[in-house]
């Protein structure tokens, strides 16, 4: 078996093997490229397409920090055609898709997609419902989709993960990469640190729900996550080798969502509230200056005070209260419709059927968290760092770790850490907490914390 933690991110391509864990893992990427001057490697990296058409999507943004060097880089060999998209904060929704669908050449061999987040889930969605590969050219260590097999878009106003393919290759160059803007370095931090909730959510099912789990995984996501903390101080003086680190767990972050087939070793409770942010900002009217990876920063901090929270619990105390047994469907509409306004109908229209309103349903949920109690407090108490050490990782690089920062009063934060969860049918701590009747108190208690 591979020693996953030996390997440089580079020979992570083309990994195809069984686990411990009984589970075959492949990382379908060709090629990644990450370093200084990198980018100048990118035709050689695409060499197979030469006197094809290569069509590039980027922003003008993206456009003037990488994207021209590209076009330069490519001229004469392929036949390049772009689309750059000029607004100033561009949503992964139908209308961006849509607009890609219109404007890429019939008989386009190879998608390059140029920039982050958005315009690399968007690319990576095209090249799949097209059977079009493509290659992502980074501008910012702000995320960890590079090298994902999901793509998070906008449909009817709510946040959907869809499924995605592995880009063909990854090139990262680190001159490029260190000059984006601080808060898209900070952002990039914020993501990695979300990566000790999701885990810690991903224990929490497999232990309640018997979910597949894979420790090798995990220890790869560990390993990448300690060295990004231990560098965080670099952020600020734009170090080349932490944004190195930043980039690299961050690409090895996507590969382990592509080894297990679902996103569980990189996405928890902490992206659901930053969604669940992303999402009222949107429906708001606000497009806030906030990128993703700086709401995950604030939302791993959030969860990880209700990790918190769960520990000092006194499970038979709550049996013998009884309170856990009933859920206000009515109660738990208005939360949602508060939270999310106009989206909120197809957020209960999807998450109604699979919340527990009925006594006895909720009756056999505590029985079944009462067998495993003690595992479940060991969880909260050894997979989590310290909620103020996390927040002290974030302020030692600059970021956003406050949720007043963000705009959000006490009380629609309040609503948010109830609402968010149910974006997603997945198991974790929020899930737990509102199956022990305790959620409402946790968000009281964490909201208290942040809003003194």
């Amino acid at each position: 078996m591979e020693d996953l933690c030996a390997l440089s991110v580079e020979e992570m391509t083309g990994l195809n093997y069984k686990c411990s864990c009984g589970k075959n893992h492949s990382v379908g990427i060709e090629t990644i490229k990450v370093g200084n001057g990198v980018i100048t490697e990118l035709p050689n990296v695409i060499k197979a397409y030469e006197g094809k058409k290569v069509f590039i999507i980027e922003d003008s943004h993206t456009y003037e920090v990488a994207g021209e060097k590209v076009e330069e880089l490519l001229r004469g060999k392929f036949k390049v055609s772009k689309y750059v998209y000029k607004e100033e904060h561009l949503h992964p929704n139908e209308l961006s898709l849509g607009r890609l669908i219109l404007e890429i050449p019939v008989d386009t061999s190879l998608i390059i997609a140029v920039g982050s987040g958005t315009i690399n889930d968007i690319s990576r969605f095209l090249g799949c419902k097209l059977r079009i590969p493509y290659v992502i050219v980074g501008t910012a260590p702000s995320m960890d989709g590079y090298a994902s097999v999901v793509s998070p878009l906008i449909k009817d106003g709510v946040k959907v993960t869809y499924d995605g393919v592995y880009p063909l290759a990854i090139v990262c160059d680190i001159d490029i990469m260190k000059q984006a803007p601080m808060q898209m370095l900070q952002a990039g931090l914020g993501d990695i640190l979300g990566k000790y909730t999701a885990l810690a959510d991903w224990h929490i099912a497999k232990t309640l729900n018997n979910e597949y789990f894979c420790p090798e995984v995990e220890k790869l996501v560990l390993s990448t996550l300690k060295k990004c903390e231990e560098a965080a101080a670099g952020v600020t003086s734009r170090d080349a080798k932490t944004v190195e680190n930043i980039t690299d767990a961050l690409i090895l972050s996507g590969v382990a969502i592509g080894m297990v087939g679902a996103s569980r070793p990189a996405s928890g409770g902490e992206h659901y509230i930053s969604h669940c942010y992303e999402m009222m900002f949107m429906n708001g009217g606000d497009n806030s200056k906030w990128l993703h990876g700086n709401t995950v920063g604030v939302g791993v901090g959030v969860v990880a005070y209700a990790y918190k929270f769960a520990k000092d619990l006194d499970i038979n105390e709550i049996l013998k209260k009884g309170d856990y047994l009933h859920l206000d469907k009515n109660k738990w509409i208005k939360n949602i419709t508060d939270v999310f306004t106009i989206s909120a109908t197809n957020i209960i229209e999807f998450k109604q059927d699979s919340i527990n309103f009925n006594e006895r349903e909720r009756e056999d949920t505590m029985h079944k968290i009462l067998e495993h109690w003690s595992e479940l407090k060991s969880i909260c108490d050894t997979k989590v760092p310290a909620p103020e050490d996390i927040i002290n990782t974030l302020k030692k690089a600059g970021a956003v770790w406050d949720p007043k920062e963000l705009g959000l009063s006490k009380e629609i934060f309040r609503k948010s850490l109830i609402a968010a969860k149910d974006m997603r049918n997945r198991y974790g701590i929020l899930q737990l907490l509102e199956d022990i009747g305790k959620l409402d108190d946790a968000a009281s208690y964490i909201t208290d914390i942040y809003y003194k």
